[in-house]
């Protein structure tokens, strides 16, 4: 058996925290020519030397910084699975570091992996329980699964860890809004913008409150406010209101069919082929939308109806409310619709039908159209402005 000398003993000993400090030094040195080679653009040669650093010391106070580097390279790089697998590397190297887990949720979350992104999240917080960021980052992350009661309580722990924070404030006005708590949300986004007077997305959410409760001025009013903060901001929520209001015919027009004329107008006034008996003649209405519409309501005849005004709003009452004379011809029946995307025009084709003495008269002034379809967005029709009438021009 061969004897080590005490001496010799100290001397391993003494070698090998050298040896590392060594290992060390290189592993700093990788890490500098990495960050070098990234800001340069160069991500291909930067993962190398990352990965070295982290090869040269596993465990050194470099290594974090290099793995960090390592995913954020690779992402560029599009090479998102191996990004996923440098953290989870990292994980396995240090399972109690919450930032390895905070980061690699926010890659998750980056992704639109969102259960996954839970899943790290709540192992951040598992680990690290007094960091709000990594309880924030899980309210956000809870945010988009749909789990709003998680979210709210997320945030609101943050909220008695912090004091006066605008972003936690912002944070609960999102959940609460997606919760439809709209007065809630309001209170938070109010709180928001007066602890930051220029927090721009705290008055977007403001203003998606608003827009969301139909109240459109108040909503209008974010938009101002954006205006002189962020304009592309002020456009995204002008977009958001112009698709929520719902639809109004502007206006509405015939070339052929005097809409003005009153009860007892004959139809063979009306066009002269239909003075022979048993007559029928096409006629078209135009109607200008203040929006978009659906196409395939649109163009749907079911979808549209003429009927006789009845003094509901303000189309009067047909024939003046008088008894229908027996020479009344049959109410017309819209049978083609053609959209002019364009121009957001419906032309309503319809037939009307002279009767079998010759002596047919109508009431066009007190015919009411109306459409009850949808526009491109999916709003229905504004029931303050989905008619019209030769009387009322727009019931």
């Amino acid at each position: 058996m061969i004897s080590i000398g005490s001496t010799t003993i100290d001397a391993l000993f003494t070698a090998i925290p050298e040896q590392q400090d060594q290992f060390d030094v290189l592993a700093n040195n990788a890490l500098s020519r990495g960050i070098d080679l990234y800001q340069k653009g160069n991500y291909d040669g930067a993962v190398k030397e990352f990965r070295r650093s982290v090869g040269l010391s596993p465990n050194s106070s470099y290594t974090q910084n290099a793995y960090d580097y390592m995913v954020q390279s690779l992402l560029k790089l599009g090479r998102t699975d191996e990004a996923i697998k440098a953290y989870q590397q990292a994980i396995k190297l240090d399972p109690m570091n919450d930032s390895y887990h905070l980061n690699l949720g926010n890659v998750y979350f980056s992704l639109n992996r969102y259960d996954d992104a839970v899943a790290e999240y709540k192992e951040s917080v598992r680990i690290n329980p007094t960091s709000t960021l990594n309880r924030y980052s899980l309210g956000q992350a809870y945010l988009q699964t749909g789990n709003y009661a998680e979210a709210e309580r997320a945030f609101k722990t943050v909220a008695t860890q912090t004091s006066h924070d605008a972003n936690v404030m912002f944070a609960l006005g999102q959940t609460y809004r997606r919760m439809g708590r709209y007065n809630d949300a309001v209170d938070e986004l109010k709180s928001a913008i007066a602890t930051k007077k220029d927090f721009g997305y705290a008055y977007l959410e403001l203003g998606f409150v608003y827009a969301d409760e139909k109240n459109f001025d108040s909503a209008q009013e974010q938009v101002s406010a954006l205006s002189s903060i962020d304009k592309s901001l002020a456009t995204q929520l002008g977009s958001y209101i112009y698709q929520l209001k719902n639809p109004r015919i502007l206006a509405a027009y015939s070339t052929d069919l005097p809409v003005t004329d009153g009860p007892g107008t004959k139809v063979s006034d009306i066009d002269p082929s239909l003075a022979t008996p048993n007559s029928t003649k096409r006629f078209v209405m135009h109607f200008i939308f203040s929006k978009p519409m659906d196409v395939s309501t649109v163009q749907n005849p079911a979808f549209w109806s003429i009927t006789k005004a009845d003094g509901r709003n303000w189309g009067g009452v047909y024939n003046w409310g008088m008894p229908t004379p027996a020479t009344e011809v049959s109410l017309p029946v819209p049978d083609v619709v053609f959209y002019h995307e364009n121009t957001q025009t419906a032309d309503v084709t319809f037939q009307i039908s002279q009767n079998a003495s010759g002596d047919g008269t109508l009431d066009p002034a007190h015919l009411v159209f109306r459409f009850r379809g949808k526009d491109a967005y999916g709003m229905t029709m504004d029931q303050s402005a989905d008619e019209y009438s030769g009387f009322s021009k727009i019931v």
